[in-house]
């Protein structure tokens, strides 16, 4: 088999060597670097050279060579562009981004979630393009080390150059743990100012650590403060750091963060943006007595074995150098898949272009629609992208619905569009008519075909059963294919609640029966929701994973914004709400809940974020409940806009009926609400989440009982409004334990466990 020239071009390539050197040691590959000093390409032959020979094209660092070779490259190579933070801050390179010709570039990687955020926002056309891959590191290979306890009062720093680096925090950070107790230390690990030449420069940075250097004098004689050269020891280094701290104004990634949580160190993060999006957010603060009681808190000898482990497993699962790398393999084999030369289209290895797989999504969202299904949708199509996938959504619409408003047809598409997928909107008649068969969405079953061909797709994933029912149609011919369902809910119960004849209810199990044993993959959203359907079938074996309705890290983990409700003053208790009045949703319990609430105390108003469609019942239950207006805000807002509200909850309610639709349900918002640090007052029963709330105390789970009675007892008011007193008193502790709990529900860990187990059907193909 032919291999492929790689050419790796940059100035500085020491984030890349863990890469550099699997394609070295590869069968497929044969590497060039093509090394230079400063950000531009020096030797025009050797450049020259490299471009008349490569079939890929590797730039690390969006600077002059990615400039160059996008205006140069043939169209069949391919080019492939990693950026970092330097090239978009440091004010004498902020040029090169803007003249790359990103019209010729293949594939972009970016190392953290607000880089690549900022990119899709400032150069939209690029979006579909851009991949979030972290910097590998030997997590498991090298740095997974024992630690010893009495590292707990070991603080490490890596690097304290250039000034933004903040060493004088450090200190003040160690000079408040030493008030409290003499056995802390700080190691600093790296080069000194005057070890660059470039800091000669700075004169007035230089002074800056001049003085520095003179306050922590009496640190380095009392033996609280070490500095250790800059070497390659770095593993062994980290053995004897129990806390890293990383309290700069901004960074990219801050690699030593995760180098050292692969040993076991637990992070001491200041909030610089992104910081709370590729660390966990329980390791992030602002103010440096909250950074110190951190510290305190994690060197606690059972908190401190506890936590190191975690960080660990964390840090093994994100970061590791075989991921990372197996990642960035995949984008090159994708790349050269889609090729138009079959020359170049025949050196790529499908199995290694697997490991990051083209979806086809098939979901069927009406044009307007707004509701939890798409939310969850969406959300998945935002992580594979991120994480490198290819993403094409087949989206079903009415056909009525599509040829009503030629505007609004266009606007939904570029809605998704914008989430950086491609997306074919396909009009559909007849799709929830069971009797209608292969033959009646021949159409729709040959568009499909089309778009797996040009796509080169290799999973076709359907959202509900519906959807599969057109999926499993399209896979029946496409051996090669893997076909999933991402179930939802249990549509044949749903629909026997609302009143279903019980021969459709027949059907439906029959069809969701064959299904479940068809699909290559099975999504279930709770642990419950297996229980419910291996009971239902006693299905003997099916492949299936659990992927709950996750929180998206942009929206909620890290967001400060909030918004200003001059109806409330601060001595308001305020109960939150979002979603719809669906039956299902218990909307007339809940404003009857409320009502009872606001004659128990005054104190307690409410905010209502439903559908405007909705408001008029809203209206209604508030009437029929008695509950004053004055108390009440009810809007509608974009999904974009819920965590600037919910800023301002106490409390998130979650109430539902015990039923089985509920029993295996994953509702959105109970991870919304924990994700911004609200606590959740819930039924009992509610998918795996009841019980959850009991045991990580986030909140107040009430019985079923409540809601079938219609009036609550004192006791139980009583009991919600201390949880309320008790989220607005102490914040941000309540906070903080909330989103300590939603860690496992953020969708980048999820992810990656669910592309896994595709990886593990490929191999078995």
């Amino acid at each position: 088999m032919a291999k492929i020239n790689l050419l790796i071009c940059g100035h500085d390539l020491k984030f890349l060597q863990p890469f550099i050197r699997r394609c070295q040691q590869s069968s497929q590959y044969n590497v060039k670097i093509l090394g230079y000093s400063g950000h531009y390409l020096q030797n025009e032959v050797e450049v020259i050279k490299g471009l008349n020979w490569a079939h890929v094209i590797f730039c690390e660092w969006a600077l002059g060579g990615a400039v160059w070779f996008s205006q140069c490259k043939r169209p069949e190579q391919i080019l492939i562009v990693r950026l970092h933070l330097q090239e978009i801050q440091a004010r004498d390179r902020t040029e090169f981004i803007w003249s790359i010709d990103w019209s010729k570039v293949n594939r972009l990687i970016l190392i953290t979630h607000h880089i690549y955020d900022w990119f899709s926002e400032n150069f939209p056309a690029v979006a579909p393009r851009c991949s979030l891959i972290y910097n590998p590191i030997p997590a498991k290979e090298k740095l997974n080390h024992s630690k010893n306890i009495e590292s707990r009062f070991v603080l490490g720093l890596v690097g304290i150059v250039p000034a933004r680096k903040r060493l004088d925090l450090a200190v003040a950070i160690l000079r408040k743990l030493l008030n409290d107790n003499s056995n802390y230390i700080l190691r600093i690990k790296g080069s000194l100012p005057t070890d660059y030449k470039w800091m000669e420069q700075r004169k007035d940075e230089i002074k800056w650590y001049t003085q520095v250097f003179h306050e922590l004098e009496d640190l380095k004689k009392s033996g609280h403060l070490y500095f250790d050269p800059h070497n390659s020891d770095m593993d062994q280094w980290y053995k004897q750091i129990g806390h890293i701290l990383s309290v700069s104004d901004f960074e990219g990634s801050h690699q030593a963060v995760a180098e050292a949580m692969a040993s076991g160190s637990v992070p001491c993060i200041r909030n610089w943006i992104g910081a709370g999006r590729i660390y966990p957010n329980k390791y992030v603060g602002s103010a440096i007595d909250g950074l110190v009681n951190l510290i305190k808190k994690n060197t606690m000898v059972e908190k401190f074995e506890k936590e190191s482990e975690f960080c660990r497993q964390f840090a093994h699962s994100q970061f590791d150098e075989a991921d990372i790398n197996d990642q960035l393999e995949a984008i090159i084999h994708q790349e050269l898949l889609q090729n138009s030369k079959p020359k170049i289209r025949h050196l790529s290895n499908k199995k290694t272009s697997n490991k990051l797989p083209t979806f086809i999504i098939l979901a069927y969202i009406p044009i307007g629609s707004r509701n939890g299904y798409r939310i969850r949708v969406e959300q998945e199509i935002t992580i594979l992208k991120r994480q490198g996938c290819k993403v094409h959504l087949a989206c079903l619409v009415p056909a009525q619905n599509y040829k009503k408003n030629a505007t609004e047809t266009l606007n939904h598409a570029q809605e998704f569009i914008s989430l950086g997928c491609e997306v074919s909107l396909l009009p559909i008649q007849d799709f929830f008519n069971l009797n209608k068969g292969i033959s009646d969405f021949s159409s729709i079953i040959e568009n499909l075909h089309s778009i797996i061909k040009v796509t080169n797709a290799t999973i076709i994933h359907a959202e509900a059963l519906y959807c599969s029912r057109i999926a499993y149609w399209v896979k029946q011919s496409l051996t090669n294919v893997i076909f999933s369902i991402d179930w939802h809910g249990i549509i044949p119960e749903e629909s026997r609640m609302g009143g279903a004849h019980k021969n459709r209810i027949m059907a439906l199990e029959k069809i969701e029966n064959k299904l479940l044993q068809e699909s290559d993959l099975n999504i279930f959203v709770s642990k419950e929701m297996n229980k419910h359907y291996q009971h239902k079938y006693t299905l003997d074996i099916i492949k299936y994973i659990t992927v709950p309705c996750c929180v998206s890290d942009t929206f909620f983990i890290e967001s400060n914004a909030t918004v200003k409700l001059d109806e409330f003053s601060e001595n308001h208790l305020i109960f939150g709400y979002i979603g719809s009045m669906a039956d299902w949703q218990c909307g007339s319990e809940m404003i009857s809940l409320f009502a009872q609430l606001y004659q128990f105390s005054s104190d307690c108003r409410f905010i209502l974020l439903v559908p405007k469609s909705d408001h008029t019942k809203v209206y209604e239950y508030i009437k029929h409940a008695g509950l004053p207006e004055h108390s009440v805000i009810l809007t509608e807002v974009s999904h974009h806009e819920v965590s600037a509200w919910m800023q301002k909850f106490h409390v998130g309610v979650l109430l539902r009926r015990s039923d089985p639709v509920n029993q295996v349900s994953s509702p959105t918002k109970y991870a919304e609400y924990l994700a911004s640090g609200v606590p959740v007052l819930m039924t009992d029963g509610i998918g795996d989440y009841s019980e959850r709330v009991k045991k990580e105390d986030v909140g107040l789970v009430l019985p079923v009982s409540v809601l079938e009675n219609k009036i609550v007892s004192t006791n139980y008011l009583a009991k919600i409004l201390e949880i309320a007193k008790s989220s607005k008193l102490q914040r941000s502790t309540i906070k903080q334990k909330c989103q300590d709990s939603v860690q496992n529900l953020l969708w980048e860990p999820v992810v990656k466990i669910w592309l896994n187990d595709y990886e593990n059907i490929f191999k078995s193909m």
